[in-house]
Order: structure tokens, then sequence, then C-alpha cells
């Protein structure tokens, strides 16, 4: 690793623990800079690619939610000239009541 020297302005309660966390580590105070701002890009990195999976996950949400509403509605409107009330289908419930024995909850 080439060491290259660079001055930089570190506030006295950063420095504090950076010394701290160079003590525990038993390095030096340059090792633990690297070592901190190293796992800090990472950490943004990885909050990045948390965020997506955090929108991916909200889109899949939805999209159950809207296809298992569009199930019921159809479930329940097997007579296509009449539109029901999904929640009062007496063989949706039923089914409902078959299919919760399989369900895990969170």
């Amino acid at each position: 690793m080439v060491k290259i020297k660079k001055h930089i302005s570190i506030p006295s309660d950063i420095d504090i623990m950076i010394l701290d966390y160079a003590r525990k580590c038993n390095i030096s105070f340059s090792e633990a800079v690297v070592q901190l701002v190293s796992s800090g890009i990472n950490n943004l990195e990885m909050a990045k690619a948390f965020e997506k999976n955090n929108a991916l996950l909200d889109k899949l949400y939805s999209k159950s939610y809207y296809s298992t509403a569009l199930l019921e509605q159809i479930y329940s409107d097997f007579e296509w000239d009449k539109v029901t009330n999904p929640n009062e289908s007496k063989a949706l419930n039923k089914f409902k009541s078959k299919f919760s024995k399989y369900k895990y909850d969170d």
C-alpha cells in the first residue's frame, strides 16, 4: 500500500473517537482513519442497496395487494352480470378460512 500524506482538519470530538478506536484495535491513528473511512464508504453503498431493496419490496407488496383484491373480486363475482362485495361472499370466506390454515404469520 502506497501511503500518501494528506493534511485534514478533524474536529476534537471526532479526533477523540478515532483515538479511542485506534487504542481499542491497537493500531496507529492513520490506520484507524483508513479503516473508519473505508467502513463508512462501504456502509453508504450498503445503505443505497438497502433503500433500493425497500423500494422493490414496496412495489412487490403493492402488486401483491392489488392482485389479491382483484382475485377476491373475481372470485366473488362469478355471476358476471352482478357486482357484489367480496367481503360478503360466503364462498370466498369459506375459501379464505381453508387457505388460512396454510398461512404463516410473521
